[in-house]
């Protein structure tokens, strides 16, 4: 079978990172490869597209996927494509693959009957966001990998598909513009479509088995590639649907069981994505066993490790038992010393490690509060995005730091101020690692017990109002 794969690119710095770069070499042994960018490539990156695709393209960044597929088919014209059997459109939002691609696109050419298919599904559901003015969204393959076959290819109502396809101004756009109409479409023309990753079980468990349980489809279904996305989406948007274990399980799955060198992917989502989003995703936070004997300090610099001290903020001083527990976990630094010092040797994307924000209500309150003061003025000392929840940061009177991360060098960054403690996880974020902290056992049975706690109320209409009495009276004293 002739196959012309269109892969769409997209990167804010004009990068081709890793993950791009192993899917293209992947898809390469199947079909010549038509790479198109919404955006201006670095030298470099361009140079390689040039090395190892049929064709590499830039174009402006506008009309998202849609517009990049749309440019690339009037490239390539009618005529042209009349040569190929299979045209695959796929985007860098898939990264992978995780095995080799041979069973997928063997198993794909044995089903001759089909007039196009996709990697994955996604079931129906009602979205306003997604599903425009029904808030009706059908069951359809999912736009980061279709395939299209002659006849349909090469037919009057594909070319059509596209020319009247508008332009989407939005991710939401591209989304219920394009994404959740082809398949339903060319079915209704009368063309035969299936996923090639078989998720029929799951239609009464998950709308969206790709992100949902990303392990699941590559360990037992054969699924060659995983979203990218699985590392940084909203964690809220996680918990309205799984248990937010997806993308640690994932992660751990990848690096353990696979060759993917998802660690140069994540490195990649360090400079693109805020550092507090990766990391409610997968999880940085450790937890340390109680009462652990005190070990002999660790030859720290030996390690490439520094411990620092950090001054109580103004904030925490407002709050006196905020104080106290920021006093305790800086009093107890040498119990936990040789214990953090470990996870340095296990983790060597680690850059700084120290201990969590107190459970104490209050003291998550100055945290999010230091932080939303402190954000204007670390916007422009910092190449890497900051979201709006605070990232892991030292917040407890001391943090263990791998020299490499912050400095470059043998010597640490002065700590002078609340803002100089935020630099530390995001100057180590620039650098390509990740920040995290720690947690007792004891403290962490306490959260899970609060967290109960919190889901008991939350379905508390009593509970709730009086909750919001609480915090209005709170408000009103200021």
């Amino acid at each position: 079978m002739k196959r012309l794969i269109v892969y769409f690119h997209y990167d804010p710095l004009g990068q081709i990172d890793t993950a791009c770069r192993v899917a293209v070499e992947a898809m390469a042994h199947y079909g010549e490869v038509f790479f198109i960018s919404n955006g201006t490539l670095r030298p470099a990156d361009r140079a390689w597209a040039a090395s190892v695709t049929l064709t590499c393209r830039e174009r402006e960044n506008k009309g998202l996927d849609v517009g990049a597929y749309k440019e690339a088919l009037a490239v390539i014209g009618r005529g042209r494509l009349a040569r190929y059997d299979e045209l695959v459109l796929m985007n860098f939002t898939l990264a992978g693959p995780v095995c080799s691609l041979a069973s997928m696109f063997a198993a794909m050419e044995a089903r001759p009957e089909l007039a196009f298919w996709g990697l994955t599904r996604h079931y129906a559901m009602k979205s306003r966001r997604f599903g425009g003015r029904s808030g009706e969204v059908p069951e359809h393959l999912q736009s980061h990998f279709l395939a299209v076959r002659a006849p349909l290819l090469h037919s009057e109502d594909f070319w059509q598909y596209w020319q009247k396809m508008p332009l989407p101004k939005s991710y939401e756009e591209s989304i219920a513009n394009h994404e959740t109409r082809f398949t339903a479409h060319f079915a209704n023309l009368g063309c035969r479509w299936d996923s090639y990753v078989d998720t029929k079980d799951l239609q009464d468990v998950f709308v969206n088995p790709i992100m949902a349980c990303p392990r699941e489809l590559l360990e037992n279904r054969g699924c060659p590639f995983f979203k990218r996305r699985s590392f940084f989406t909203p964690y809220a948007d996680e918990l309205r649907r799984t248990d937010g274990t997806a993308a640690r399980t994932l992660y751990d799955y990848v690096k353990q069981e696979t060759n993917y060198p998802v660690d140069l992917l994540l490195a990649a989502l360090l400079q693109r994505q805020p550092l507090e989003a990766l990391a409610r995703e997968l999880h940085w936070q450790y937890v340390l066993p109680d009462a652990a004997p005190v070990e002999p300090a660790p030859e720290l610099a030996a390690q490439g490790l520094a411990l620092l001290h950090l001054p109580i903020s103004e904030v925490e001083k407002a709050d006196s038992v905020t104080a106290w527990y920021t006093r305790e976990a800086a009093r107890r630094a040498d119990e936990a010393l040789a214990q953090a010092a470990a996870l340095f040797a296990k983790e060597p994307m680690l850059g700084v490690l120290s201990p969590a924000v107190p459970l104490w209500p209050a003291a998550r309150q100055s945290r999010d509060a230091d932080w939303q003061a402190a954000r204007p003025a670390l916007q422009g000392k910092v190449n890497v995005p900051l979201g709006q929840d605070p990232p892991p940061a030292p917040a407890c009177g001391w943090a263990l730091v791998r020299l490499a991360a912050v400095a470059g060098g043998d010597t640490l960054p002065a700590i002078t101020a609340p803002e100089d403690a935020w630099l530390l996880p995001l100057k180590a974020q620039q650098n390509g690692f990740f920040s995290a902290s720690f947690t007792t056992a004891a403290q962490s049975a306490a959260a899970a017990d609060q967290l109960a706690l919190h889901y008991q109320q939350a379905a508390d209409p009593k509970a709730v109002a009086k909750q919001f009495g609480r915090l209005v009276k709170h408000k009103l004293k200021k």
